[in-house]
């Protein structure tokens, strides 16, 4: 089945010109041949519509482009799901690349028809040097969390179809309301241990801004979505798992504004935080996977940091202060 799977790239595309062509070269050069891109252009103001027109006049068969006013890249990638004709979909930013293999690597995990096949990152700086990588492993129990980004997977485009899966127009975590989601709906995963996407240490990305604060920062909005979104079971109990992933994008909001909020800022949004998980996932304080050795899978920092967070609060307010 996987060798004639049709598979569509989606790649919402905003003022990327310096690093575009590389993001679409990666994709022509996969070594598994069965795939579209899809570009959709949110509005640019450099040259990217320029360049996206001149790979889809040399390649119309695989590159698809639709040029649309500005609305941003959860609106640009909802409409790339519904342009897609692939089997299955794979979303790309306009400033990462792929690995060769990528593709082959995960196709070959579809089998009869998985839901979602996960894979691994890279985190590589403009040197070539790696600050980090993730890869997932079959049977840890944050395997499907590892990489909450829509990237490094693949989707089978009727099943995001079927269960309604978009993503959300905020201004953080708008990939959240999609990926996390989609774990919950999929009958049917595969991890694979494999790491073939890079995910760039662009220095001009606003994610990669040293001083960035929480001012107009939608946490809050995200977060009451995917709560909302993702629900309880049958006996009112929210997953396990999920609470502790709630409990853990709050922590890392705050390490992500610390420096730019400064200390005072960053223990009044810890309060707050503590006030919010009250009202909205009030399971927290009782989080099963706030211990030093899980969830397996999760990175030590990330263990460590929820641990804190939920065990110890004022060891959890001094490492908040450490730069």
């Amino acid at each position: 089945m996987a060798e004639n799977v049709l598979i569509s790239i989606l790649i919402p595309v905003y003022n990327a010109e310096r690093y575009l062509e590389r993001c679409l070269e990666s994709v022509l050069a996969q070594t598994y041949g069965s795939f579209e891109i899809v570009a959709i252009d949110d509005g640019s103001s450099d040259g990217s519509p320029a360049i996206l027109d001149a790979y889809a006049q040399r390649d119309p068969k695989r590159v698809r482009v639709e040029h649309r006013a500005n609305a941003g890249a959860a609106e640009a990638r909802n409409r790339a799901i519904e342009l897609a004709q692939g089997e299955y979909v794979a979303f790309l930013d306009n400033d990462d690349w792929l690995d060769p293999d990528f593709l082959d690597q995960l196709v070959s995990h579809v089998g009869e028809g998985a839901d979602i096949v996960f894979g691994g990152y890279r985190r590589p700086h403009a040197d070539g040097s790696v600050a980090s990588e993730i890869v997932p492993h079959p049977g840890e129990e944050w395997a499907p969390f590892a990489v909450l980004a829509a990237w490094a997977k693949l989707y089978r485009r009727e099943f995001l179809l079927a269960n309604d899966l978009r993503f959300l127009s905020a201004n953080i975590y708008e990939d959240l309301y999609f990926s996390i989601p989609a774990i919950y709906a999929a009958q049917r995963t595969e991890v694979v241990p494999y790491c073939g996407y890079n995910w760039f240490m662009n220095p001009e990305s606003v994610s990669n801004t040293s001083q960035r604060t929480s001012e107009g920062l939608e946490f809050d909005r995200a977060m009451g979505a995917l709560v909302d979104r993702v629900g309880v079971d049958a006996s009112g109990r929210q997953d396990a798992l999920f609470v502790h992933a709630m409990v853990r994008l709050g922590v890392f909001s705050l390490f992500l504004t610390r420096d730019g909020d400064g200390p005072e800022l960053a223990a009044e949004r810890t309060v707050l935080l503590r006030a919010w998980l009250d009202a909205h996932v009030p399971a927290w304080r009782s989080d099963p996977y706030a211990r030093m050795g899980r969830p397996r899978g999760d990175s030590r920092g990330a263990r460590i940091a929820t641990w804190l967070f939920v065990r110890h609060p004022r060891l959890f307010a001094a490492a908040l202060r450490l730069k």
